[in-house]
């Protein structure tokens, strides 16, 4: 998986090959042909859309689109449609921005910017504002820009510089330069770079950027003491690039949009779906035989189960099974502790005993209508109190749902505004458990 700057960079030289390719198009037709406008041209029509309609449908690297099936099923139909002159660029453009404004929420809700807030009350009120749909994309990336601003220096003018400096970056060497002057700053705090020479090393050496700061969180769980405002600066760093790439992201999206809707065509029409087929195969996006095809267990459980997913996610063979399956988990299915999951944190996680078994939050699935997923009981009861106060609560006071739980609430002696599960069986719902009720409920059977 790509990291967010480098996304960035991709998707700056895919949008300026497409858009050198059509003005190449545009020219031609216009020297070749004697048209003033392509699209009164078939020939060279067809090759503007087919050139724009693969920039999504057929791209060989990993955008902020891939994977998003419905969306590029729902292009490829409006595509097809404007090449028949039903459908206006207007009409394709406002598509592609609306779900560019989708995929943003999407990707500000699971980037643990609470981490960054200096307060309990802060982090619960910007969580809050994340989960509120009335909220406008716009108006959230503003909000976001606002309260995360570094004072005399935005953060986009950072992100911009950084992407600057590995574009500019002709060898390996040069790339590792920038990872190491963004994020262990060594010519603005020396003696904090210092501290820090460990995992420069690291950097320089070819590990991944993510791998290093994953090694320094190890090292600072051993440590503590003074060395975790340095682990707070660390990850904050990283989060506000990530942010940064996000509101980039969107900004480009509404200039694109704006020269865009100059395009010529005609009237827009509508796609209907039919919501009784199985989705298409999540890899290779072919129609899926009903009678053979294997699926992700967690999104079958989301979707049939427990009813708080659209639609399962499915593969038409063994091949995109294998090609797909690893990849939808790690993007999809992650702990819902993040950063603060045991795996990553605790050294006496005995993986020798055989593989932790995944547990959903029942409150979540059963009530709440969220697809919250944990990595282990123990990894949820470590971070009962954090997901109960930034999610279960916030839900609840949004749906209005009167919960008296205090009752399975074990509070802390020396400080009462810390508590865990009494007992974090009443909490879950394992996966073995889910499948067998699913089981029992439809009838189906699950081959080994």
């Amino acid at each position: 998986m790509l990291e967010p700057w480098d996304e960035v960079l991709t998707l700056q030289r895919e949008r300026k090959l497409c858009a050198e390719d059509v003005q190449t198009i545009k020219a031609e037709c216009a020297r070749d042909h004697g048209k003033i406008h392509v699209v009164e041209c078939p020939d060279c029509w067809t090759r503007l859309l087919n050139r724009m309609r693969d920039r999504y449908l057929n791209s060989a690297t990993k955008e902020w689109f891939s994977g998003r099936r419905a969306f590029l099923q729902e292009l490829d139909t409006l595509f097809t449609r404007a090449h028949q002159h039903d459908v206006d660029f207007r009409t394709i453009d406002q598509r592609i921005y609306d779900e560019k404004k989708d995929w943003y929420r999407d990707k500000v809700r699971s980037l643990n910017l609470h981490k960054a807030c200096q307060t309990p009350a802060e982090a619960r009120a910007l969580q809050q504002k994340l989960n509120d749909r009335s909220i406008t994309a716009d108006q959230l990336a503003s909000d976001l820009q606002e309260a995360f601003s570094d004072g005399a220096v935005r953060n986009e003018e950072v992100f911009n510089g950084f992407i600057d400096a590995l574009r500019a970056a002709k060898s390996p060497k040069a790339r590792t330069d920038a990872y190491i002057d963004i994020f262990f700053q060594p010519n603005h705090d020396v003696a904090g770079a210092a501290k820090s020479q460990k995992y420069m090393d690291m950097v320089a050496n070819g590990m991944p950027i993510a791998d290093a700061i994953n090694a320094m969180l190890r090292d600072r769980q051993l440590a503590k003491g003074h060395q975790d405002e340095e682990k707070h600066q660390l990850l904050k760093k990283y989060e506000e690039l990530k942010r940064a790439k996000a509101a980039h992201e969107l900004d480009r999206a509404k200039k694109d949009k704006a020269r865009q809707d100059r395009a010529r065509a005609a009237a827009a029409a509508s796609r209907q779906h039919d919501e009784h087929q199985l989705p298409p195969c999540a890899v290779c996006l072919k129609k899926v035989d009903a009678k053979d095809f294997s699926a992700c267990p967690l999104c079958q459980l989301l979707a049939e189960h427990f009813g708080v997913r659209r639609e399962p996610v499915v593969f038409c063979s063994q091949e995109c099974n294998d090609a797909g399956y690893r990849g939808h988990m790690q993007a999809t299915h992650e702990c819902a502790s993040g950063m603060d999951c045991v795996q990553l944190h605790d050294e006496d996680v005995d993986m020798d005993a055989g593989p932790p078994v995944v547990v959903f939050c029942r409150e979540c699935v059963e009530s709440l209508g969220v697809q919250t997923i944990f990595c282990s009981a123990r990894c949820y009861a470590d971070n009962f109190q954090q997901h109960r106060d930034l999610l279960h609560l916030i839900e609840r006071e949004k749906a209005r749902l009167e919960v008296d739980d205090k009752g399975q609430l074990e509070f802390d002696p020396q400080d009462r505004s810390r508590y865990r599960a009494r007992k974090i069986e009443d909490h879950i719902v394992t996966l073995p458990d889910a499948m067998a009720a699913w089981q029992r409920k439809s009838g189906a059977i699950v081959l080994p």
